[in-house]
């Protein structure tokens, strides 16, 4: 007879890419505490997150490119959060801001 093998899983799974929102959380612990991610989507290597903090009501969307690396960060009138949530780079551009001015 033979004895089953058990694998223990990690408590957390590591992303192999790193999170600039994480790693700016990670700064400031307990800001993560109140932010809330309300949405997020993901296509051809471009993450969109839409972002509330808690403590002072403000939306933000949170964008990262991985295959060229730019972040940047939106602050979005709740009004139209879902429309900056939708498209970021249209927003950006039209209100005269560059989309790789930001984090990256």
């Amino acid at each position: 007879m033979t004895t089953p093998i058990v694998t223990e899983l990690p408590l957390r799974l590591e992303s192999t890419m790193s999170d600039l929102f994480l790693d700016s959380a990670s700064l400031h612990p307990q800001a993560a505490d109140e932010i809330r991610e309300l949405d997020r989507r993901q296509s051809d290597g471009i993450d969109v997150r839409l972002l509330w903090n808690q403590t002072d009501d403000q939306v933000v969307v949170a964008v990262v490119d991985a295959k060229s690396g730019d972040a940047f960060e939106l602050h979005a009138p709740p009004h139209r959060a879902l429309d900056v949530f939708h498209h970021p780079y249209a927003y950006a551009a039209s209100t005269g801001r560059a989309h790789h001015d930001g984090l990256a």
